[in-house]
């Protein structure tokens, strides 16, 4: 019996942490509105939120 995968995680995108600081960092500067980020780089509005709290939390801190 083969297991099933939830249909709506075989389409689940990985992004790393220089694609979300370059994403914060260019809405934080001004240079792109939120709406156009999120419609540029195909992602949530919400997802884009969640991204900017963990900036502010320092999360995207290169170490």
């Amino acid at each position: 019996m083969e297991e099933r995968k939830d249909p709506a995680m075989r389409n689940q995108r990985a992004f790393n942490v220089e694609f979300k600081r370059q994403v914060i960092e260019e809405l934080l500067s001004g240079e792109s509105r939120h709406a156009q980020l999120c419609r540029r780089h195909n992602i949530s509005s919400s997802l884009l939120y969640h991204w900017k709290r963990q900036y502010s939390k320092g999360k995207f801190n290169s170490e």
